[in-house]
């Protein structure tokens, strides 16, 4: 244990100083087959990459490495002796594996996995002043509209004018008096490329300003970055439409997001 750690000391500094260290390295070590994101288990910002064990008494540990494009660099994430390995991402990526020995490593990156999202697609709904409810659908990766006061539309949030005037998203079941079919969701505006903890209650709110992104953590454990913009309003009718799009975490669980 001790040996590994002098190494993979060593190596980290030694590969995390420059830019894409993965491949500029050309070792004689076999490839890492077998590279998996743990969807299971990965939660939140942490993931967990799992690949085969390289079948060699020659082998000290491997790298993790991790990059947000299929065409940037690979930056080391972490280092350990066994898999599977850890990352506390800052936002979705691709992973890939190297084994090591001293000063040697596998020949070639492994063939990756990622974290990356899927875009739902742009929906433009009318907007006259009365509340529309928005639905996800996961299978379609797509946004439905309805009416919030349907018992029978089960909305994920609502987009709603206030006594000011001022256009709102509200979570699903922010009003259940007056939209009786909505699902147990949060929503916040906090920055960044990850999402909040339900459990961190005070980083989600009761409503905020619509316009701009915003985080919506389903009631199924899954997460979604929304964005809303609206277009300008029509002088004749007095309405506008809101267009409102967005990408969604496919692994249940996990709050990272495309950057």
């Amino acid at each position: 244990m001790k040996k590994f750690l002098i190494a993979a000391v060593v190596m980290a500094a030694l590969y995390s100083g420059c830019g894409d260290s993965a491949t500029e390295v050309a070792g004689t070590l076999p490839v890492v087959t077998g590279i998996t994101v743990d969807t299971l288990n990965s939660r939140g910002d942490t993931i967990i990459v799992m690949w085969d064990p390289v079948q060699s008494a020659e082998v000290e540990g491997y790298f993790l490495w991790n990059r947000t494009n299929l065409d940037g660099p690979w930056y080391l994430a972490s280092t350990t002796e066994t898999s599977p390995g850890v990352h506390i991402a800052s936002r979705s990526g691709y992973y890939t594996v190297m084994a090591f020995s001293g000063d040697n490593t596998s020949s070639d990156t492994g063939l990756s996995d990622n974290t990356k999202t899927t875009g739902l697609s742009e929906i433009r709904e009318v907007f006259s002043g009365r509340p529309v409810g928005f639905r996800v659908d996961i299978q379609g990766d797509s946004l439905i509209a309805g009416d919030p006061s349907n018992p029978g539309f089960n909305q994920h949030f609502v987009v709603a004018m206030d006594f000011a005037l001022q256009r709102y998203v509200f979570p699903g079941s922010a009003r259940p008096e007056i939209w009786p079919g909505g699902a147990r969701t949060l929503i916040s505006d906090r920055g960044g490329f990850v999402a909040p903890s339900p459990a961190d209650t005070l980083l989600w709110d009761d409503s905020i300003r619509y316009g701009g992104q915003f985080y919506l953590s389903l009631d199924n454990d899954y997460f979604c970055l929304m964005n809303g913009s609206q277009t300008l309003p029509d002088t004749l009718t007095m309405t506008d439409t809101l267009v409102i799009d967005g990408q969604i975490q496919p692994i249940q669980g996990v709050r990272v997001f495309n950057d």
